[in-house]
């Protein structure tokens, strides 16, 4: 049986699927990976949609529109956390699966990952541009490696290492953390070492790159009693940024830092806000989206002196922060978006 249930989200945000390079995520690629796996596995195969919420902040409004009309038609599931949907159903019909998704915080629940790797599947696009199924690299893990107390979370001068910064990277070390929960794009800045090489954070192996930022700005998380640095992550025009505890798609895991900022990360949701750096007419603008959190999310805004009191988000309206303004998830992280921008390669060269 070759029936299966996708990580909506996993698609929809992966350049490998067409249209191929295009910024942010897309709802067309779900139907090339549809389309994909039944011609590999017959016209007959059933493909079941599983989409996290958070994903309908990512797309475009006509693809929004058009998801939750699948939504509507029963043809999609949307849900607040797709990875615990996609493997409750996966083992309860034999379901393959496919996603990027290694399903790390899920494995001592589901056995049954471990003991059946070959019903889980990711995608690659070869040398001739064909994108084809791949296995997921499901296994007995190792302990991941990384060295907290010795990352250094702050983005590269770009005046010394200009081409660093305006590259996105990937590790490819296998026992990586990073490499293992998020294997198409670093979330954080790299580090440089003394030879001018992009390195890896977390395990100091040297990180393969992944194509050209477009334009940027840097959001800072800190723990909001304290003022404490917990980590500095660059928000790419077009990108989206789910902030929680726990293993994220697209997003990234505060919980990753608990040992050094427990209580600060204490009170986060597992998808907590999103972010998105938006362009318009006048410039790029952060947009936040409280995802339901349960513990709540505050605007702090900036009146040009000191910042006002708080106030609350509601669940899934959308805000503009302007610069300086700041949110604070769960009364402890709090999370800065830089009011200045890092320009692409393109727009330096004065292209």
């Amino acid at each position: 049986m070759w029936d299966a249930i996708v990580d909506v989200a996993d698609v929809c945000h992966s350049e490998e699927w067409e249209p191929a390079g295009a910024e942010g995520a897309v709802l067309a690629r779900v139907d090339a990976a549809k389309a994909a796996w039944r011609a590999c596995h017959g016209a007959d195969a059933r493909v079941e949609l599983v989409v996290d919420r958070a994903l309908l902040y990512t797309l475009s409004p006509a693809d929004a529109q058009a998801l939750r009309r699948l939504v509507g038609l029963g043809e999609a599931s949307l849900v607040p956390v797709a990875d615990t949907v996609i493997l409750e159903r996966a083992e309860a019909g034999g379901l393959h699966v496919l996603s990027g998704d290694r399903y790390l915080d899920f494995r001592r629940r589901h056995p049954w990952i471990e003991a059946h790797p070959e019903r889980f599947h990711h995608w690659r696009r070869d040398a001739d541009g064909v994108v084809r199924f791949v296995p997921a690299g499901i296994g007995p893990e190792a302990p991941a490696t990384r060295t907290e107390d010795d990352v250094d979370d702050r983005c590269p001068d770009p005046a010394r290492h200009p081409e660093i910064v305006r590259t996105r990277w990937r590790c490819a070390e296998a026992s990586c953390v990073y490499a293992r929960t998020w294997s198409g794009r670093l979330p954080v800045w790299p580090r440089v070492d003394d030879g001018g090489q992009a390195i890896c954070p977390g395990c100091a192996s040297a990180l393969r790159a992944a194509g050209a930022r477009r334009a940027l700005r840097e959001v800072a998380l800190a723990d909001h009693a304290g003022g404490a640095s917990i980590e500095r992550l660059p928000l790419e025009v077009g990108d989206a940024l789910v902030l929680g505890r726990g293993r994220i798609d697209n997003g990234y895991d505060l919980g990753g830092r608990g040992h050094r900022f427990g209580e600060a990360v204490r009170y986060v949701s597992r998808q907590h806000v999103l972010l998105r750096l938006a362009s318009g007419r006048a410039g790029e603008h952060v947009v936040a989206v409280d995802l339901g959190s349960a513990n709540g999310t505050e605007v702090e805004r900036w009146n040009g002196a000191t910042y006002e009191p708080g106030r609350p988000l509601a669940t899934d309206a959308e805000v503009i922060l302007a610069p300086r303004d700041r949110l604070v998830l769960g009364g402890g992280v709090r999370v800065e978006v830089a009011d200045h921008r890092i320009a692409t390669a393109t727009e330096a060269a004065g292209g």
